[in-house]
This record gives C-alpha cells, sequence and structure tokens, in this order.
C-alpha cells in the first residue's frame, strides 16, 4: 500500500517513540541483533503499517482503498484481542450493531490500515498481545 501512515499521528509523538523504542530493546533481545538495527527494523515496519507488528486491542483497522471490498470481511474492523500462536486478533465491525466477533489470522489485516488507537495507553501495555 502506498498511503504514507504515521503512527505519531495516531497516539502522538512521545508514546509512538516510546513504543517503538520498547518493541526495538524486545526485537534486538530475542534476535540478537544490534539495538540500531532493531530500531530501524522496528520503524520501517510501522511506516508500512505492517500488522504483524502492530495490531493491537483497541485499534480501528480501515479497508485501504486499492483493496477488493467483496474480498475482505469489513469495509472497518475493530480488535479487541491479539493472540499468538498463531498470530491472530479478535475483531468486530464496528460498524454492524450485530457485534459479531471473529478470530481471524493477523494475515487478515494486510489489506488494510490503522485508522485509529482507542486506548493509547495499550501502547506501553506492551501492544495487547496475549
Amino acid at each position: 500500500m502506498t498511503d504514507v501512515w504515521r503512527l505519531d499521528l495516531i497516539v502522538g509523538q512521545e508514546q509512538a517513540a516510546d513504543w517503538m523504542r520498547s518493541l526495538a530493546t524486545d526485537l534486538a533481545h530475542q534476535d540478537q541483533i544490534p539495538y540500531d538495527t532493531a530500531l530501524r527494523l522496528v520503524c520501517d515496519r510501522a511506516s508500512d503499517s505492517e500488522p504483524r507488528l502492530l495490531a493491537a486491542p483497541g485499534q480501528i483497522w480501515s479497508l485501504h482503498p486499492e483493496a477488493d471490498p467483496d474480498e475482505a470481511p469489513a469495509r472497518r474492523l475493530a480488535i479487541l484481542a491479539r493472540l499468538t500462536a498463531p498470530p491472530r486478533v479478535l475483531v468486530t465491525d464496528p460498524d454492524d450493531s450485530a457485534g459479531e466477533v471473529d478470530e481471524l489470522l493477523i494475515e487478515a489485516l494486510d489489506p488494510y490500515q490503522l485508522q485509529a488507537w482507542q486506548s493509547a495507553d495499550i501502547l506501553l501495555e506492551g501492544g495487547g498481545s496475549q
């Protein structure tokens, strides 16, 4: 997807920077790579709106304008929880009053872009992974 995307415009510059530094520290430790390399990887993936990095409870993801709406579960998805092994999310359509909850593999967010983060506090709590 080609749109310019910036986490700091959604959650604020300080919270975005703190969150990205925290992710870089974790990545450097887990993959045993230099912190500067890990930070560059996190920044690159965040600027690409990478769901595997960013998906967390409290977020609203909207279908990218270039995506086919007929192949998507909804135009917008609200993330209720993030699960692991394999990485997946519990989502609902915020525009559907039925409130049905679906479990999707995280790859299902690929045609979406992060639109809003309802609770910026989630950033400092580790992104909501379970």
